[in-house]
């Protein structure tokens, strides 16, 4: 399927496949099965946050855990309600039952494309441990519980319902509006790559001026009063290490001191031991300036001005040992996978340990490398780097978008700061940044941090009241940023 594209100065072609005689027949049993239920025209059209919290209970039953993922299911579930609306879209199934979508709003050309990004796979979900079942998009006690609630299946009904709202209100954009549904980001990215390939869409995509995806974090106090809203603007990066070690063998009953494990356990040692240094980024300075007239005791202090806290011996030790805190201010290390022997009574030859360390912009990972082996200090365990590293990187905070979130917000909820927010995980914004684009983390959702836990573990969940009133606060920011001036 091709189609003239118009983007900024320059005309492009549409990148993308036709569903296959097999996709149709999936999407037409998914309509059969009353799995979707496409928002209606008329006077007794249901409300936009009434098709929220509808559209995001069936979406909720779309299993999509990864592995395997089966995004194709999801796709299809977009498709059906974009193409009821008269939305054009592609799906793209570049691998059995792995699929990424492409829907556009075409608009004058007069300023770049936007993209609205949302990721369909989600992490397993161990059903023995949640009091629901985690793919049946139950509603209990003002709460929508389902894996992908939190991360980040609500996110991408916002977003549909933002481009079906432009469509369905007749909005004049001045820029594109791309909705892209990618796969596989809870593993390896494969989605977002392909999308980004000459086989996918690159050409449409990488003229985008600004990307809004997953990322922000907005948390609210007891009374229900938002704290913040925080916009991601930067993220770190995962270099996953792997540790081995070799040493002799033998029988459990006759201890070897220099044995493989032995060797291990004090490298890990050392490794835990080891205090990276404290380093603060604009962005993270940013926000906890805006954090410090909530902040109380002396952080209200330490947090207008972090560069005198991190030089006061006592305000660094507590800021380091603050697991939240100390995560957005150096790059980190966690031990997370250890492996040797099979057998009580027998010492193994190898041993083994993963370590997920989390880089800040900017940072070397050659130079961090180097640290690490200073720090372990034994040329017997081998440090082994990840075959692939993106590099983390950040957007800037003074863009149009940047100021049309903080106004909207603004409207809804007066006083609440709006700041700058890092990533201590890693989204597909490591992949858009290069190409040129504004990338955010931003949702209008609030959670509270409990809720915010659940991403990722049990009960996944998401408030109903949250996700009514953040549908029309979501749109008002897209139609504000892509509408005719």
């Amino acid at each position: 399927m091709s189609s003239s594209y118009r983007g900024g100065a320059r005309t492009v072609k549409r990148a993308g496949v036709m569903l296959s005689a097999p996709m149709r027949v999936l999407g037409a049993a998914l309509l059969a099965a009353g799995l979707v239920v496409p928002p209606v025209r008329g006077e007794e059209a249901p409300s936009w946050d009434d098709l929220a919290v509808s559209l995001l209970g069936q979406y909720l039953q779309v299993d999509t855990a990864n592995p395997p993922g089966n995004e194709l299911k999801a796709a299809l579930f977009y498709k059906a309600v974009l193409e009821r609306e008269g939305i054009p879209v592609v799906v793209d199934e570049f691998a059995p039952g792995r699929a990424n979508l492409l829907a556009t709003l075409e608009g004058s050309g007069a300023r770049r494309p936007l993209i609205l990004a949302n990721h369909m796979d989600v992490v397993p979900a161990d059903a023995s441990r949640w009091s629901v079942p985690p793919f049946a998009g139950v509603v209990k006690d003002g709460l929508i519980y389902g894996r992908g609630a939190e991360d980040m299946k609500t996110e991408g009904i916002l977003q549909l319902l933002a481009l079906v709202r432009l469509k369905r209100e007749g909005v004049s954009l001045d820029r594109d509006v791309l909705f892209l549904a990618t796969a596989d980001e809870e593993a390896d990215f494969a989605g977002a790559l392909r999308a980004l390939s000459p086989a996918g869409w690159r050409e449409r995509l990488e003229d985008a001026e600004f990307l809004i995806t997953e990322g922000g974090e907005n948390l609210i106090e007891a009374t229900g009063k938002p704290l913040y809203f925080g916009v991601e603007t930067a993220e770190k990066g995962p270099f996953w290490l792997k540790l081995r070690t070799a040493g002799i063998p033998g029988h459990g009953s006759r201890p070897i001191a220099d044995s493989a494990p032995n060797r291990l356990l004090r490298a890990l040692e050392r490794v835990r031991l080891h205090k990276t240094q404290m380093k603060l980024l604009p962005t993270v300075e940013r926000f906890f300036r805006d954090q410090a007239p909530i902040a109380s005791g002396p952080r209200a202090a330490w947090y207008r001005d972090v560069r005198a806290a991190l030089a006061d011996p006592v305000a660094a030790r507590t800021l380091y040992d603050d697991r939240e805190v100390s995560a957005l201010l150096r790059n980190t290390v966690s031990i997370t996978v250890l492996k040797a022997g099979y057998k009580t009574n027998v010492i193994p030859g190898t041993a083994e340990a993963e370590l997920d360390v989390r880089l800040l912009p900017g940072e070397d990972p050659q130079a961090f490398l180097a640290e690490l082996r200073t720090v372990i200090d034994d040329p017997s365990v081998e440090i082994v780097p990840p075959a692939v590293f993106r590099t983390p990187n950040q957007s800037p905070v003074d863009t149009e978008l940047f100021r049309v979130i903080q106004q909207v917000l603004s409207r809804h909820f007066p006083g609440v700061p709006v700041t700058t927010k890092m990533l201590t995980g890693a989204t597909e914004c490591v992949l858009y940044r290069p190409l040129g684009i504004t990338c955010y983390g931003f949702t209008p959702l609030l959670t509270t941090a409990e809720e915010t836990s659940t991403a990722h573990g049990d009960d996944e969940r998401v408030s109903e009241a949250t996700v009514r009133r953040s549908t029309g606060i979501f749109y008002e920011v897209v139609r504000e940023i892509a509408g005719r001036r």
